[in-house]
């Protein structure tokens, strides 16, 4: 009878031992660090990448100026210019040279982001009518008067940008393509001798230039 309930109890005490070790088993896995998994990271965006900041064009948008010089397509005039690109600028203009000019031209900028660039450009013009012109040269006379005419010139300088003001220099040459536009009243020997019509070339339209012009701009 003794013996029959000391198993009894050994059996039971067993029994909860044998209960007692999967749960044990589970709770010491779950304590485990488990080293297979990597540890979450923040997630984080790439920085978006700044505008860059918008920089102020050198040349500004449009500008009045003032030509001076010989041979100038607008004479001593003034113009007023605009930019349609950052290289291209259309002007147009009118002045007092031979019997007065007016017309209207185009400049083309190489390197328009620095502050001395070279430039080509060209001008269409009409200069007016100039009356009784009177030249004489050695023993050599002539009266003469010259009719309004067309004259392309083509240019190329320098333009200077210091700041809102701006300086063009100019060299080039004006193509008169309306034929000679003088009219005779007197000539000493019939005719104008070959120096004598160099002379009124020399004063008459087209020719050499060389000129400046002032640039002051009226906005960006």
């Amino acid at each position: 009878m003794a013996n029959s309930t000391v198993s009894t109890i050994v059996a039971a005490f067993s029994l909860a031992a044998l209960a007692t070790l999967p749960a044990q088993a589970q709770s010491e896995l779950s304590a485990k660090p488990d080293t297979t998994r990597l540890p979450a990271r923040p997630l984080s965006l790439p920085p978006a990448n700044a505008a860059p900041a918008s920089q102020r064009p050198l040349y500004p948008a449009s500008s009045l100026g003032l030509s001076l010089g010989w041979g100038a397509p607008y004479g001593l005039g003034f113009e007023y210019s605009m930019l349609m690109t950052d290289k291209l600028e259309v002007n147009g203009g009118l002045g007092l040279g031979i019997g007065g000019k007016i017309g209207v031209g185009v400049r083309y900028y190489v390197e328009p982001s620095k502050r001395v660039s070279p430039f080509f450009g060209a001008n269409l013009v009409r200069s007016g009518r100039f009356s009784n012109v009177t030249l004489t040269l050695d023993d050599e006379e002539v009266q003469y008067s010259l009719r309004p005419s067309g004259v392309l010139h083509l240019r190329t300088g320098l333009r200077w940008q210091p700041g809102r003001f701006a300086m063009l220099g100019t060299f080039g040459y004006g193509l008169v393509f309306t034929g000679d536009p003088a009219t005779y009243h007197y000539a000493t020997y019939g005719r104008p001798s070959r120096d004598m019509r160099a002379l009124m070339r020399f004063f008459g339209p087209g020719g050499p230039e060389v000129s400046l012009t002032f640039l002051l701009g009226r906005g960006y």
